[in-house]
């Protein structure tokens, strides 16, 4: 008995053979553990092939949104991401693998990146891919009963993008309207040719070429072009800036803008974001190139924009000579009203819109003639030995106010990576002209703010004794939309297109002048035929009218009931990866 306690003593002292003991005991746990560790990297493998492939299905169905799922579903069948042999309605079935959804990317980094991306919102410049399948397994699947799924997603974004203007009349440039607006507007005195002002029209600049120069004259160089496009800038150095793009152009044209930089007046500046709106260029650093991206700024309409915005007083005053018999001078004056937050050129995506400024005009109309104070009428055959023949002075205040007109970007179908193909829609709404005949209120003309009231006004004085009231007020209005299309055909071409209201535009001042309410005051009676002579000597006040309107609106990009839209071109950059 004793000899047996001993044996089992020593046994349980003993050492010898642990390690083999231990490794087999220990062995199926490190083979467990190996499977899985090569099981694990097998499955991570698998899930970067996926995702590679999911990746791949949103940049393809992101570069056309209504085809997306059509578009997703071929890359992953192409590369071998999900079975042919599944009918498409069942991976994408709401409990199947595959989900697709189109919505809208916003970039802005004030926002969390999982609100960027908001689903099912229109128009679609984004598209998520997601996609399940079950991961492959080797040797842990003798230890589980299934293989956990793999889950992927990836989001792409590509945003067409378009370049367009509104207001451009370029055709109708008059020297000395040129001169006397601008130059006011300018905080100068400008004595240009009209050869000069066409060889600035004529003048189309790269945008980022624009903008680069821009950025080195306000000293963002080594920003976004959205610090630019966010700047309140000088006058002048956009004017610099136009030279500075257009290196090889005629030598002359840049001595002209060198020259007109110098002579603006350094107080006036213009905040970029009302004159040139480039969403998709803010997160861009300055002097970087985009492939398959493609747009013009036109140097003259630049200006003219940049000067009806400037943070000055917007009114300018000059007397005009319309060269008319009958007519002594115009004295013409001008008021822009605050442009609403829309800017003339943009550079966006579907939905975008360019607006210009509400304007108001004011015309001082002297008009010289004689009036026979005894020619007619019982009252006027008692007077005429004692007024004879009276001089009339007639002054006819018309207004005119021009409410902005709109083109918004309808439709754009741009191929990824070929602008040369990009085509445009724009629905175009021209802006409501209201012309009125009488006096308003002090102050009111300048204030924009309010709606304009023009009640009746004397015109004229007769000797002192009666004198002749007017009142007459019209408008021509476009509500609906119309929409015309553009290629690039277009763009090289510099095509503007025309959009005019309903209302025959030539008719509006006639219409006026025969609407004119014409009063003699404070007699009942006619004084010896005077609204009849009134009358005559307003007949060649309509074609001095129609010569002004047209001309000094065009000078500034506008005109009378008509709205002139342009296309620059194309950003027809491909999808990529925000998600």
């Amino acid at each position: 008995m004793a000899r047996r306690c001993h044996a089992i003593a020593d046994f349980l002292r003993a050492t010898g053979g642990n390690i083999a003991v231990s490794a087999a005991l220990l062995f199926p746990l490190l083979l467990a553990a190996a499977a899985l560790v090569v099981d694990e990297a097998a499955l991570y493998h698998e899930k970067r092939q996926m995702q590679a492939a999911v990746d791949l299905a949103a940049i393809h169905a992101a570069a056309d949104p209504p085809r997306a799922l059509e578009l997703a579903h071929q890359t992953l069948l192409d590369q071998k991401a999900v079975d042919a042999a599944i009918p498409l309605a069942e991976l994408a079935a709401p409990t199947g693998p595959l989900r697709v959804q189109t919505g809208r990317y916003t970039p802005d980094p004030a926002l969390a990146a999982g609100a960027r991306f908001e689903p099912g919102v229109s128009p679609a410049n984004a598209v998520a891919v997601h996609l399940r399948a079950p991961g492959t397994l080797h040797f842990a699947r003798l230890f589980m009963d299934e293989a956990p799924d793999i889950a992927t997603s990836a989001l792409a974004s590509a945003t067409p993008r378009a370049a367009f203007s509104i207001g451009s009349r370029l055709a109708r440039l008059d020297e000395g309207l040129v001169n006397a607006l601008l130059g006011q507007l300018l905080g100068t005195q400008l004595s240009l040719k009209l050869l000069d002002y066409e060889a600035i029209a004529s003048l189309d600049i790269g945008l980022l070429d624009f903008l680069d120069a821009l950025a080195g004259k306000i000293g963002v160089s080594a920003g976004t072009y959205g610090a630019v496009l966010g700047a309140n800038v000088a006058l002048a150095d956009i004017a610099l800036a136009l030279a500075a793009a257009a290196g090889g152009t005629d030598p002359a044209v840049l001595d002209l803008l060198a020259d007109l930089a110098g002579v603006i007046d350094d107080g006036l500046f213009v905040e970029m974001a009302r004159l040139v709106a480039a969403d998709g260029l803010a997160g861009v650093a300055v002097g970087t190139p985009m492939a398959g991206a493609a747009a013009t700024i036109n140097a003259f309409d630049l200006l003219t924009a940049a000067a009806l915005l400037a943070d000055g007083q917007r009114q300018a005053a000059f007397a005009l000579e319309p060269g008319l018999p009958g007519i002594a001078g115009v004295t013409a004056h001008l008021a822009v009203g605050e442009p609403p937050q829309a800017a003339w050129y943009i550079y966006g995506p579907t939905g975008s819109v360019v607006r210009t400024a509400q304007v108001r005009l004011k015309f001082d109309i002297d008009i010289g003639g004689e009036f026979d104070g005894g020619s007619g009428g019982v009252l006027g055959d008692l007077l005429g030995g004692v007024l004879g023949i009276v001089p009339l002075q007639i002054r006819l205040p018309v207004y005119a106010e021009l409410a902005f007109a709109q083109a918004e970007l309808a439709a754009l179908d741009c191929p990824a990576g070929r602008p040369d193909l990009g085509t445009a829609t724009l629905a175009v709404r021209p802006g409501v002209l209201r012309l009125a005949v009488g006096e308003t209120v002090p102050g009111s003309f300048s204030d924009t703010a309010s709606p304009l009231v023009v009640t009746r006004g004397a015109i004229v004085n007769v000797a002192g004794l009666a004198r002749v009231t007017a009142l007459a007020d019209v408008q021509v209005a476009q509500t609906s939309a119309h929409r015309v299309r553009f290629s690039h055909a277009d763009v090289e071409n510099g095509t503007v297109r025309t959009v005019g209201t309903t209302t025959p535009i030539a008719s509006l001042t006639p219409s006026l002048l025969s609407r004119l309410d014409l009063r003699l005051e404070p007699f009942t009676v006619s004084l010896g035929g005077v609204l009849g002579r009134v009358e005559t000597l307003l007949g060649p006040v309509t074609n001095a009218l129609d010569r002004i309107l047209v001309t000094l609106l065009g000078v500034m990009g506008l005109s009378v009931g008509e709205a002139d839209v342009r296309m620059h071109g194309f950003d027809c950059r491909a999808a990529t990866l925000v998600g």
